[in-house]
């Protein structure tokens, strides 16, 4: 698949779609296969994968018959479209509807269509009519909204949709081991909870700012190294946080036990909490009704890792998720 980073040499501008000649074009083959059809209008190619191959088309507002097509960008590409399409199944356009700025995207909508009416014939009649995939308001197909974003299009829910499609990095946090998972890798890390508490984190209570310094500089140590063998971890968008000490992390931060279902933690949230466990007594912590007894140490290095992750990914905010959750 392409990714956001493969855009500025994927992208090629093709001709424009008047200028296209079925009989002497050597995409169309390809293009028709995409499809699984034969084209109903003219076309170009405007974005191709690594390998050179069609992925996106740039439709005539016209069909051959007249009818008009008020898709401009199309997504042909095979994995692409798969993995569009089971974002969409997921719920990914209500989640994209409630992700963006409903102003924002009404102007998307408006740049589309004078985008695609400019070409135009002066005569046509009927016209086509609405914004993106035919549609003036909210979200209607997120293959037409990655398309154009892939184009060089300035669409809130392309972006969306680009940012979804990468691997999220995912961390699991149990208190004798710490799991790194990105699409579909894996590696446990030679550091655990347990082990910053019996390490670094031993000799002080509360812990020294020179303990917290070197815990919080030993879990980017250990960061690095897993990205100088998977670099491409620095495309995530997302970080998603699970395992048993993760889990009771968000439990202490939201201030209850009976939390059900994943929740998204902001990483000034986390500073926050961060500075309070960072700065009370074991006997203080003891006292907090969502700290397990039996965790009341974890807790602090947990809370170390989960943050360093945050600021070496400069991530905003990360996806905690319950211990059972897929």
């Amino acid at each position: 698949m392409v990714e956001r980073g493969d855009l500025p040499s994927g992208r090629r501008a093709g001709r424009q779609p008047t200028d296209h000649d079925p009989d002497h074009d050597p995409d169309h083959d390809a293009v028709r296969h995409l499809l699984g059809r034969e084209p109903s209008g003219r076309y170009d190619v405007v974005v191709r994968d690594r390998q050179a191959n069609p992925l996106v088309i740039r439709n005539a507002p016209l069909l051959d018959d007249g009818t008009p097509m008020p898709t401009r960008y199309w997504l042909v590409g095979r994995d692409e479209v798969v993995a569009v399409s089971r974002l969409e199944s997921g719920g990914g356009v209500r989640a994209a509807e409630a992700a963006v700025d409903p102003v924002e995207l009404a102007e998307a909508h408006a740049r589309y269509a004078a985008e695609r009416d400019a070409d135009l014939p002066a005569d046509a009649d009927p016209r086509p009519t609405g914004g993106v995939a035919g549609t003036r308001r909210g979200v209607k197909c997120l293959h037409a909204h990655y398309a154009w974003h892939l184009a060089g299009g300035d669409d809130p829910v392309g972006r969306w949709v680009a940012d979804e499609l990468v691997a999220p990095f995912h961390l699991e946090i149990a208190s004798d081991r710490t799991v790194v998972r990105h699409d579909g890798w894996s590696s446990v890390l030679s550091l655990s909870s347990r082990a910053l508490v019996d390490g670094e984190l031993s000799a002080h209570d509360p812990p020294s700012p020179l303990s917290l310094t070197n815990v919080l500089g030993l879990v980017t140590d250990h960061l690095d190294d897993v990205m100088r063998a998977r670099p491409e971890i620095l495309e995530s968008r997302r970080v998603v946080l699970s395992g048993d000490e993760s889990w009771h992390l968000a439990c202490v931060e939201r201030g209850t036990n009976e939390l059900n279902s994943a929740v998204t933690i902001g990483r000034g949230d986390l500073e926050d909490l961060f500075r309070t466990l960072a700065t009370e007594s074991r006997s203080q912590r003891l006292h907090n009704p969502a700290l397990s007894a039996d965790r009341v140490d974890l807790i602090v290095a947990t809370c170390c890792t989960a943050l360093a992750v945050l600021r070496r990914l400069t991530m905003a905010e990360a996806l905690f998720k319950p211990v059972d959750a897929p």
